[in-house]
């Protein structure tokens, strides 16, 4: 089966490019996230609509490089659109990005409707950048997508520390001497980068979930960032590569997004710590070390062993938990150890 799907030459670049897009998106969805600015990703993606479109009218061409540099137009324009909304008004940035979003998509569907009788097969590829069209991937849009994840690392990896200061403290970062003008600049050009180079596969509409998915199931992981940038990367990759191979008789996008999503759903059930699964197991161990070791407790706090029963006194003391000297009880530092580890929350089953 695998050999089969796999010897197909359009099939191979739809995997190419749905995991390369994975990839850069996981990447830079990690860093929207810990920013709180999730919904930018949207707005931006929905605001590339209108540039392809407009791009095509004044050109005639629904090429690759064509419709990438209307899009790239848009959405920087939409993102310096938010930044004067913001600083000249009272309106809320969700408020702000709800605006932006619905009002540049709205007028990329009225563009759209406009040239419906003189786009002719035009038509049909500047309507694959609502929903998607993996399958209309070329060896130049790899290309493409290549060029964007080179950029990305060597950027990444040039401001690594710059960033991870940046985004977890700010006024820190400026007090140093260094302008978050710069950073927030990179971030955003990033950004802009990622959500044009996955319209075409995913679509303007979806490409916010393969945006942030893989970065929030990346958070449900860990807490450092460069395991949250290499898992947020995995999920996105795997996500691009299962939505491809199972999506091949149905619209790849939309199976992506399942796919991401899913990671998503499992990692609030399963992921160490933060899931829910995980939660109640932690919850019934931690239920079960104090009873277990509620006379070592009870010790700990009182100093007295008059209250503990004699089969759990025997118990504690077999562990080697306590010391015995003429019949006088002490903890050992063992005992200490697991007394402050139950109090800790950490759970362990001796």
């Amino acid at each position: 089966m695998w050999a089969e799907i796999l010897s197909s030459y359009t099939v191979r670049i739809v995997l190419m490019g749905t995991v390369l897009l994975g990839i850069v998106g996981g990447i830079i969805g990690v860093f929207l996230t810990l920013k709180k600015q999730s919904l930018v990703g949207d707005a931006l993606s929905h605001s590339a609509l209108p540039g392809v479109v407009l791009a095509y009218i004044i050109t005639q061409r629904s090429t690759l490089f064509v419709s990438v540099i209307g899009a790239i137009l848009a959405s920087v324009f939409a993102l310096y659109l938010m930044n004067i909304i913001k600083k000249y008004s009272k309106i809320k940035n969700d408020a702000i990005l709800a605006i932006i979003l619905s009002g540049f998509f709205g007028f990329g569907q009225v563009l759209l409707s406009i040239i419906r009788d003189t786009a002719g097969q035009d038509q049909a590829r500047l309507n694959t950048f609502i929903f998607g069209q993996a399958a209309t991937m070329s060896i130049q849009d790899i290309i493409f997508l290549v060029i964007i994840l080179t950029v990305v690392l060597i950027l990444v990896l040039m401001f690594w520390r710059h960033i991870k200061i940046f985004i977890f403290n700010r006024e820190f970062y400026q007090s140093l001497g260094f302008s978050g003008k710069l950073i927030n600049v990179i971030l955003n050009a990033l950004v802009v980068l990622v959500v044009v180079s996955g319209i075409q596969t995913v679509g303007v509409i979806l490409m916010s979930a393969l945006l942030i998915a893989p970065g929030v199931a990346a958070r449900l992981w860990s807490n450092r960032l460069g395991i949250n940038v290499i898992l947020a990367a995995f999920f996105g990759a795997i996500s691009g590569f299962l939505g491809t191979i199972f999506g091949l008789d149905m619209a790849t996008g939309p199976v992506i997004v399942i796919f991401v999503t899913s990671i998503v759903i499992l990692s609030l059930l399963f992921a160490p710590k933060s899931g829910f699964i995980w939660s109640k197991i932690a919850e019934r161990i931690h239920k079960y070390q104090i009873n277990k070791y509620h006379g070592l407790i009870h010790f700990f706090e009182t100093g007295t062993i008059d209250e503990i029963p004699k089969e759990s006194l025997d118990f504690l003391v077999e562990k080697g938990f306590f010391n015995i000297e003429n019949e006088v009880y002490d903890l050992t530092p063992r005992g200490k150890d697991k007394v402050y580890s139950i109090m800790a929350g950490e759970f362990k089953w001796i």
